[in-house]
């Protein structure tokens, strides 16, 4: 499956492309009243630390929810990346070089409509906590070279560990495209454009939704404001894609009943394997594995 991510939000800064079709700035404009309430309370979402009991759905996602997990396991790959990079850099006594910080992030083929419809659809979560001060006063000499063979060492780390789960899981993934692309999946996002229309979001598809999130959260300037109509699209969103949901989820669990019966000898030894190594990571780098949590 080819991953979709939605576009990211890191520390909450709004970024994305596009002109705006939404509150309080452009000409056409999108008005933010006529879009739902996030639902729950507006409050910074978490992470839940520790290995989920549920090794399948981490490693097969097949649901919003499973996809958190999911998040997690890719967020810990970049975590020891990003761990592996500052080792390098303080072996080489130079300064860090400046990269995105490890994230959460969620895909749309398997959308999170609990987070969604709280977060908006452009926030992803920090794997680290948000360094303070002292943390972001750099040290260490500006050399190029050896950062660069620092970053290099960061990423070949990351893939090193992704080369774990990665040969099954990307069995997985054209399991999830294939619900996608069922008649009954396409038939029930046939009802996307209509139920949005109800919010006042006028797009033709899912895809043309996804490029007015963006245009609309880069044209407004005042970014209280900006995340709010990114959660009042995403309250949209969620509601309208629940139906949705609802046929490709059965859809996708029946599916993976079938693959973990057919994948069952490689899931067991990969459940071992993954689950040491990811202890051992831990330990070497102080790292905890955890997964976003709305």
């Amino acid at each position: 499956m080819k991953k979709r991510q939605f576009t990211a939000v890191i520390l909450g800064t709004v970024i994305a492309a596009g002109a705006l079709t939404g509150c309080g700035g452009g000409p056409s404009g999108l008005a933010s009243a006529s879009l739902p309430t996030p639902s729950g309370p507006v409050r910074p979402p978490t992470v839940e630390e520790g290995l989920p009991r549920d090794f399948t759905a981490m490693v097969l996602p097949a649901t919003g929810p499973d996809s958190r997990l999911a998040q997690g396991l890719d967020g810990f790959a970049q975590l020891v990346g990003d761990a592996r990079l500052q080792e390098c850099a303080r072996q080489a006594g130079v300064r860090p070089p400046e990269v995105p910080p490890p994230a959460y992030i969620g895909w749309s083929d398997l959308p999170d409509l609990g987070f969604i419809g709280r977060h908006g659809l452009t926030m992803s979560v920090r794997a680290l906590p948000e360094p303070g001060p002292s943390e972001r006063a750099a040290t260490g000499r500006t050399d190029r070279a050896a950062q660069q063979r620092c970053e290099a060492a960061g990423r070949a780390a990351t893939k090193e560990f992704k080369e774990i789960y990665s040969p099954v899981q990307s069995l997985w993934w054209p399991e999830v495209s294939a619900v996608r692309d069922d008649p009954r999946s396409r038939e029930a996002l046939r009802t996307l454009p209509g139920c949005l229309a109800r919010y006042g979001v006028d797009v033709e598809d899912e895809d043309g939704f996804f490029a007015l999130v963006d245009r609309t959260v880069q044209g407004i300037e005042d970014g209280a404001e900006a995340a709010r109509a990114d959660r009042g699209l995403g309250a949209a969103y969620a509601a309208c894609m629940a139906p949705v949901e609802a046929v490709r989820e059965p859809l996708r669990a029946a599916r993976r009943t079938a693959f973990v019966a057919a994948h069952r000898t490689e899931l067991d030894a990969l459940e071992g394997t993954l689950v040491q190594r990811i202890r051992e990571l831990e330990r070497r780098h102080g790292l905890t594995f955890g997964h976003p949590v709305p």
